[in-house]
This record gives structure tokens, sequence and C-alpha cells, in this order.
């Protein structure tokens, strides 16, 4: 009788949707996103998981406004002059102040508030609390945002509505999670255009972040092919899900037949966790990426993320002949040790031969070795410094694990006391380094030291033969080629942090100043690991006294 009554109640709940989402529904939502800013080096985030919130509520028949957050004063004019029934946002932790700055002036103005994205997921009701949210959206937010305005539409109750945060009577509730989308091809393509994609091509520039210095005027198009990935590394935490989908590539290439053209792209940023770890899927988009491409009239470049197993010769030369340029791996460690803690499963013999084969084929290599892991000892940090050395032209960035909320090494922060306050770790602590490990503070320290020495005495640092407000000039240290870097930022030439890709031979190196490559010399000398700031405390001071 139970069971019923249950299969009764969906039956019912399911034609009550059916009617109501055919209802002319006058919802009025203003999505209003967080900056580009990602708070980390100079990478930009595009409002992406926004976009395709936007694009399918569109598709529902709701009015919808996109908005770019710049401060609260544009916000505050945009809510003055116009009558919205909700303001919708969300994103990354990484992002927290401008979703706090979002919600605080939208609840000020008196507007209801929904959120979603990695900040809500990873803590629904921490930071529901803390950023005054009335709507938290879990997970994958496209059907679930959409339903849940059909049934405030209506007056229904909430509870049926799966993937939904919410208060009542002051308790939070937090529905049933909402079964993960199978079908990615359904989905409507993204709502760039309303979020000013234009003025962001327009602005792009090559030091914008590594992806885009293989042209002067870049124009990059993310692209999502696919959603969540197939493995749990500790650091790593899934806020659309824990299950692996992909795109057809006849879905792919539809909307890459259509935006490419629109927008004159020329770089198409494969933006996944995972691009494939199926061969015949990679060498399918291959071929057809490469036959689309064949009859523009200007060169389209494209980059995506792959695990070391994934690859062969014969995927990366086929990579390679369709405008592959660069590849990121997650490669983590060389330590078995450590590896296996983060639980990476790959060995050291796939990293050692995905780095040589990549390198062979022309692609770049974008990976980053992270210390810290939970395993971590020095002599396991001194193996992989020790691997790094030997393949220092492989480019690999070194730097630091960090427990980003929610991930398995967040939690082992929890419970050992390392994090004791949520908001204020997202707040204010997010990029510290944290000593996870049982090493004792001092060998931590030390190992510090270690890396800061490695990253500022063996990477390739080059100070340009000429430097203007906007371009520079620089040998390659490997194949000797000059290259001019035009509409650049050069001011990042005033750290140790800023690298290019040579546009000939693929391989990155660091441009500097010649006043910098000097603090540079000098910082080696302090050993101290938190002389990472000196530069930028230099740059400061001259910043100051010279005004520019």
């Amino acid at each position: 009788m139970d069971k019923t009554r249950r299969v009764l109640r969906q039956v019912c709940r399911l034609s009550v949707f059916a009617a109501v989402v055919r209802l002319d529904l006058d919802m009025k939502i203003l999505a209003a996103a967080p900056s580009f800013s990602s708070g980390s080096g100079n990478a930009s985030i595009f409002p992406i998981g926004l976009s395709y919130i936007t694009a399918s509520l569109k598709s529902a028949g709701h009015e919808v406004d996109c908005h770019m957050y710049k401060g609260n004063e544009e916000m505050q004019a945009l809510l003055s002059k116009t009558s919205y029934d909700y303001v919708a946002t969300g994103g990354l932790s990484s992002q927290y102040h401008d979703i706090k700055a979002i919600t605080g002036i939208a609840r000020e103005n008196g507007k209801k508030i929904i959120a979603g994205g990695g900040i809500i997921t990873s803590g629904p009701e921490l930071m529901s609390r803390h950023l005054n949210v009335d709507y938290a959206v879990i997970g994958e937010g496209e059907d679930t945002v959409t339903e849940l305005l059909s049934f405030l539409s209506n007056g229904f109750d909430l509870s049926d509505v799966s993937g939904l945060g919410y208060f009542k009577n002051g308790d939070f509730i937090l529905n049933s999670r909402r079964k993960q989308r199978e079908d990615l091809d359904a989905l409507p393509m993204p709502d760039y255009e309303s979020f000013g994609f234009n003025l962001y091509l327009d602005a792009s520039r090559p030091s914008d972040s590594f992806s885009k210095d293989l042209f002067d005027s870049p124009r990059e198009y993310p692209l999502v092919s696919s959603r969540s990935c197939p493995y749990s590394c500790t650091f790593c935490y899934h806020p659309i899900g824990d299950k692996y989908r992909q795109r057809s590539i006849d879905s792919i290439m539809l909307e890459l037949e259509h935006v490419i053209p629109k927008y004159r792209i020329n770089i198409v940023g494969i933006l996944d966790e995972l691009f494939s770890y199926h061969k015949e899927r990679v060498l399918e988009f291959c071929k057809r990426f490469q036959d689309f491409t064949k009859t523009l009239s200007w060169e389209v470049k494209w980059l995506c993320q792959m695990r070391v197993e994934s690859v062969d010769e014969a995927v990366l030369t086929a990579m390679k002949h369709s405008g592959c340029y660069l590849v990121g791996y997650g490669l983590e460690s060389y330590s078995p040790i450590v590896l296996k803690s983060m639980k990476k499963h790959i060995t050291q013999e796939q990293i050692h031969k995905a780095v040589h084969m990549t390198m062979d084929s022309g692609i770049s290599i974008q990976g980053n070795f992270i210390f810290g892991d939970i395993e971590e000892t020095l002599d396991t940090a001194k193996e992989t410094l020790y691997f790094w050395r030997q393949h220092v032209e492989a480019g690999v960035l070194l730097g630091f694990i960090l427990p980003f909320p929610n991930s398995k090494l967040y939690q082992h922060c929890i419970k050992k006391g390392l994090i004791t306050d949520g908001v204020d770790f997202v707040k204010n602590h997010l990029f510290e380094i944290i000593n996870m490990t049982e090493m004792s503070d001092k060998d931590f320290y030390n190992m510090a030291v270690l890396i800061y020495k490695y990253s500022r005495r063996y990477n390739k640092f080059v100070v340009p033969d000429v430097i203007s407000k906007d371009s520079f000039v620089v040998r390659c240290p490997y194949c000797l080629n000059s290259i001019e870097y035009k509409n650049y930022d050069t001011s990042q030439l005033s750290s140790t942090r800023a690298f290019v890709y040579c546009r000939s031979c693929r391989l990155r190196f660091y441009p500097i100043s010649p006043l910098y490559n000097n603090i540079r010399k000098l910082s080696l000398a302090l050993v101290h690991p938190w002389s990472y700031n000196l530069i930028g405390k230099a740059h400061d001071i001259i910043k100051r006294l010279t005004g520019k």
C-alpha cells in the first residue's frame, strides 16, 4: 500500500509540474555573476555555470537579466530601476567576497536570493546562513532552479524539489539529492552572450592567463564537453556530482560550428576536469574539429585536461595535427607514497612517459607538483623535486596542496582541528598553506625553503631584450628564437610568477624585468620561505615612489 501511495504521489507531482511549466510564468530574475577573478594568479573565470542556468531559465519562459558584478553602486542602480522577483548568483569558494557583496546588496533591496555553485554545494547550511540565501541550489542547477521557480510561482510544496535547500521557520531544510543529469546533449547552449561575452573577448590579452599567450589577440571560447570526473582525488570536490558524463561529439561540434564563426574564436578551451579517457572519443573529436577548422580563414587552436595514462603517441599526434597546443595533466607528485595517499591512481612510469611524449609532440604541458599532502615527508618532497629538476623544461609548476571546502583533505583538517571555522576559512584563509602532514613545523619549513629555492633558481628566467608598456621582445632560452609578445600587460614582469610559452618550441619560461631578476637572485640568499612576498613588496614600494 505504501509503495502504491508513493507511486501515485510521484505521478501526481509529475502531472502537476508538466502543467506548471506550460503556464506563462511572469518571473523576472537578475542573474548576478561574481567577477572574473579566481583569486589566484592571472587566471580568469567566466560565469560558465551561471550561463547554463540562465539559458535554462530562458528556455522555460522566464525573463532574465544578466549582470557581471563590478561593485555595489552599479548593482544598486540596476536593482533600483528594475523590479526583479529574484536575484540568482553563485560560484566558487574563491569568489566568496563578490558573492557575499551580491547577496548583501540584494537583501538590502528586499530581494529573495537563489544561490548555487561550489560555494553553496560544499556547505549548504553553513554558507546559506552566512550569505543570507533564501534558496540553495545543490549540485547541478539547471533543472532545480527551473523547477523551484515553477513551484514558487504556483505555491507548491518545496519539499518536492530535489537538490534544494531552504529555510522554514528558521530551520534549514535540505531536500533529497537530485539525480545527476544523464543527457548533457539536451542542455541548451550556455548563455555567454548575456554576460557580455563579446566585450570579454575584445578585452582579452595574452597576459590574462597561461592559455592565452598563443596569440596577441586571444579569443578563447570556454567549452564544457563533460561533467565531473571518474576519480576522487583527496584534494578535489565535485560540486556537480560524482558521476562522469560526456556529451556526444555531434553535440560538441554543433556548438563549436555555431560559436567559432560568430565570435571569431581562435582558441577553444575545453575546461572539463577530464576531457576523456576513451581514446576513440579523442580521435573522433580531433578529426571532426580538424575537418571543420580547415573551412575557416583563420587559425583555431584548442586545449584540454587529460590523465597521463590516457595518452599515447597516436593520440598526441592526432591532437597536435588537429590544433591542440596545450594539455593539462594532474601530476601532483612524483612520489608513489604521496600519489597513493592522494588517490591519484597513476604511476611514476606513466608520468615520465606522458611528459616526454607530450614534449616530443610539440604540445605544451600545464601541470603542477603540489606539496604538503598528509603523507608528505622531506624524502617524498625531494623525490618529486629531483624529477622536476631533471625535467625543468617541461614547465611543471611548484606549489602547495590546499584543502578546498568539502574535499577529503578539508574534512581531515576539520577532524584534526586545523580548520575550526568554515566561514572564516573561506573568507580569509582559502589560499594559505596548512601543515597537514606528520612533519614537524621545522621540517615543513625546510621543505618550503627547498621548494622556494628550486622554483626561483632552476626555472628559466629571461630578461627581455625590449620592454614597453604593452609588449616585449624576448629570446627563448630553449630554441633561441626571438619572439615579440604584443598587447601584453608588462607590469606582470615585475614578479617571478609571470610565465609564457614559447610560440616556436612551446616550452615554458619566465620573462622578468632586469630589476626584479636582481631581486630574485637576492631573495635566494635570504632562504626564508616567506620571502615569497619580497618581490611583491618591492614592487609596491617602487610603484609608490615612481608612480608607475
